[in-house]
């Protein structure tokens, strides 16, 4: 039976090729695009979840109080001074492992003068007790118990000794002046986790080297605690909310200042967790939602086609059902037959969508940087959704032609008389209609998405960004003068018309610290994120000072004694105006001074946050960066003299520079992959729209070839039947425009409130939208229509 069922399905699919073809190119890349977003989805989800004990792992972070009602900031490391109170004071607590994070780190081979940048993370020995590192080479439990040694990767391993045998071997981290015994090799690590590193190298290297800091207010350690199962993860976050509390003297008094620890657990970091410092950029939940949602809607777009397809054919099978039922077939085998056609086309669709889905895996994985593998063998989940997938397009988009051919009543079916219901005419108009509020919704929703990130690219940040690159120094040994005659030397170049010396620039994390306004120590505290700069920063780039001066070599008490503030600043500090806090003392760090210019606000992170109050001392140490704005469009010569000079300066160190533009617009990295994938799938979704109204237009026009064929006879014009036949399809697309435009609305209004700084949606993006919806129904049908009205109307006269 079943046999005989798959033959006709594939006599059915040869005789009309055209339906066959709509129907299975529409199914493979409805089907391709739900495995790429199913992978995408289950890569997000299942961060961190190779580890064994994910369930009862947790993060411990801060959340840190200002004085006189000035907020609060949450950050995800704390001070590696607390994590041993964790452990000695709450049983429930078992173990706790620190992580303190330290990318683009010099390492070079004992012996070879080869330099190479690597991310190191320090950790406790403890480390593989509770996150599932395996060991090619090691003793996970002694490899990080003594100072100065390391457990390096297995592509490090690779790059440095060509084999992981190296148990024994040395690098060296010159700038830190650390010599590091490698104790083992990692095996490979999952690419969908949040802790991502080269070297582990023992936290003890920091504490001999004094660089364990005993006090609560250092956050630079991530600290994760396992827990015996079954803790109540919010009943323990109570217990240690306050821990601080009792170390640490005068906590609710003095400065003002007091901090909450709170947990996060494993598994919620990377969607679930947006607080300062974290380990990683994470991504964000309602995306998984988002794209899930487009994955869905794509399927159900796909099997509408089938469906709007499969009832325009009724007509043309109305006499098949009739023989079928007059020879003895009940309606369950018809049934069976139109349903085992629609999952023989389903599996046709996803043994396409499989090679078309290994094809279009790179594309995606350079669009999101990711690194999704397609293996149904090995990833359970995945085969069965492949399954899960085929057999739900099957059954959902051949059940209502099945259930309505085998329906027919063989009487009126086999003298010819029966038509097409009213039901079934009221279904297909629901169906497209459907179709293309989901498609509009998509176009609506990506070009939101696309103006947001225009307008955050565009937005006047208040400082010079476009001609300014900049050179890290990674505080290596000796960085201190070296960057200073740098930059002395990079004066001279004509090219360069301002360099600078700072501790960070515009775009990357800025540190904040508290200031008191007046010299007085019980004065108010207020907490403000801070840059240290020399004498050209605001000239080079181009700051605006709203009252006051910059900082001026001809006032010998500039370096010590002088600061600068922001709008916000002077806002957060009282001042009634820029020009009344010119003058005014403040204290920072072991700093006193007064107010000596007030800048206007830019912005000195992401758009995306609100402008902080801001204050710029002067730069005392060693710098963080040189910047250095260009004056010419040729930069290729001016990097290439740039790295020549930094190498007379500082040999053995390792050049590396950055344009600002491009490093302040990677901030937006996570909108951008968004904007792209968002944008490729939703113009997916509307080809496969159009695949389904091509598709009913060429079976409305077949079915009024006679009505076509009298109303040219009449004197109807072409232009005249192209809108006959056009019309019913555009005043659908219309319905669904009138119903997707303010659901769209509601939705991203939703998505834009994550952004300080946020487009207008005006009527200008719905036009736009209804535009673009309009004409690609309009040229979808236009052909059909053009061809069925310029056909000789004797040939339709004579059809049927």
């Amino acid at each position: 039976m079943v046999r005989n069922y798959l033959k006709i399905a594939l006599r059915s699919l040869l005789k009309n090729k055209v339906y066959a073809f709509l129907n299975i190119f529409g199914l493979t890349v409805g089907i391709t695009c739900s495995l790429l977003i199913f992978l995408y989805v289950q890569d997000e989800v299942t961060y961190d979840s190779n580890h064994s004990q994910a369930d009862n792992i947790y993060r411990v972070s801060c959340e840190y109080f200002l004085p006189n009602d000035g907020g609060s900031e949450k950050w995800a490391p704390i001070s590696a001074y607390v994590a041993q109170y964790f452990v000695s004071d709450y049983p429930e607590i078992l173990e706790s492992v620190r992580f303190q994070r330290n990318t683009n780190v010099v390492v070079q081979k004992t012996g070879q003068t080869e330099l190479f940048y690597e991310s190191v993370v320090y950790a406790d020995s403890n480390v593989f007790n509770v996150f599932d590192y395996d060991l090619l080479e090691g003793n996970p439990l002694t490899a990080l118990k003594e100072p100065n040694t390391t457990v390096v990767s297995e592509a490090t391993a690779l790059k440095y000794f060509g084999r992981t045998n190296i148990v024994g071997e040395t690098l060296e981290l010159p700038d830190n002046q650390y010599l590091l015994t490698v104790t083992g090799v990692l095996d490979k690590i999952p690419s969908n986790t949040h802790l991502k590193f080269d070297m582990l190298v023992s936290f003890e290297t920091l504490r001999a080297a004094g660089r364990v800091s005993p006090t609560w207010w250092n956050f630079n350690t991530h600290t994760y605690l396992k827990t015996t199962p079954g803790v109540d993860p919010v009943a323990l976050e109570k217990k240690i909310k306050r821990i601080s509390a009792e170390y640490i003297l005068n906590q609710e008094t003095g400065s003002g200042y007091r901090q909450e620890y709170f947990l996060t657990s494993l598994n919620d970091i990377h969607l679930r967790s947006n607080v300062r410092a974290e380990f990683e950029t994470n991504s964000q939940e309602a995306y998984v939602y988002i794209f899930s949602s487009v994955g869905i809607f794509i399927l159900i777009i796909a099997c509408i086609n089938f469906m709007n397809l499969a009832t325009a054919r009724s007509v043309n099978r109305a006499k098949e059902v009739g023989v079928r039922k007059v020879v003895g077939a009940f309606r369950k085998h018809l049934i069976a037959q139109f349903l085992s056609e629609s999952i023989f086309i389903a599996f046709v669709s996803l043994v396409l969508s499989v090679a078309l889905t290994l094809l279009a895996l790179p594309q995606l994985n350079a669009f999101t940087g990711k690194a999704l593998v397609f293996n149904p063998l090995e990833n359970v989940l995945l085969g069965a959704a492949l399954i899960g997938i085929t057999l739900f397009v099957g059954l959902v988009s051949g059940s209502y032609p099945a259930f309505v051919l085998s329906a027919f009543k063989p009487t009126e079916t086999l003298k010819g008389s029966f038509k097409t219901s009213s039901k079934g005419i009221i279904l297909r108009k629901g169906l497209v209609v459907m179709q293309f509020l989901i498609s509009i919704g998509l176009i609506i929703s990506t070009l939101i998405v696309f103006n947001q990130l225009n307008y955050m690219r565009d937005l006047e940040l208040g400082f010079e960004k476009e001609r300014v690159i900049f050179v890290p120094s990674r505080f290596g040994a000796g960085t201190d003068q070296g960057f200073q005659v740098l930059k002395d030397r990079l004066e001279q170049f004509s090219e360069v018309s301002q360099v600078s010396l700072s501790s960070r620039v515009p775009g990357r994390e800025m540190g904040n610290n508290v200031v008191r306004l007046g010299w007085d120590q019980s004065a108010d505290w207020s907490d403000m994120r801070f840059i240290t700069v020399d004498y050209d920063f605001i000239n080079t780039y181009d700051l605006e000072l709203v009252a006051g001066r910059g900082f001026d070599e001809s006032f010998g008490t500039d370096l010590n004694e002088a600061f600068i503030l922001n709008e916000t600043g002077v806002n957060r500090l009282g001042f009634a105006s820029p020009e009344d806090a010119i003058g005014k003392q403040l204290a920072w760090r072991n700093r006193q001074g007064r107010v000596i210019g007030v800048l206007k606000d830019f912005y000195f992170m992401s758009v995306q946050n609100e402008i902080e109050p801001f204050i710029m001392p002067m730069q005392q140490g060693t710098p963080g960066y040189l910047s250095a704005k260009v004056e010419t469009a040729n930069f290729a010569n001016v990097i290439e003299r740039i790295e020549s000079t930094f190498k007379e300066v500082m040999p053995g160190r390792i050049f590396e520079y950055s344009f600002l533009n491009q490093d302040f617009d990677q901030q937006y990295k996570n909108e951008e992959s968004f904007s792209k994938v968002f944008t490729f799938f939703a113009i997916i979704a509307i080809l496969i729209a159009c695949l389904g109204l091509y598709g009913l237009a060429a079976f409305t026009a077949q079915q009024k070839v006679k009505e076509i064929g009298i109303r040219k006879v009449l004197g109807a014009s072409a232009f005249g039947m192209v809108f006959l036949l056009s019309k019913d399809f555009v005043k659908l697309v219309s319905i669904s425009f009138l119903i997707a435009a303010p659901a769209a609305y509601f939705l991203m209004d939703g998505w834009l409130k994550d952004f300080a700084e946020r487009v207008n949606v005006g009527a200008v993006t719905f036009l736009i939208a209804a535009g673009v919806s309009l004409s690609i129904a309009i040229l979808t049908v236009s052909y059909q229509s053009i061809k069925a009205a310029v056909t000789n109307p004797i040939k339709a006269l004579r059809y049927e």
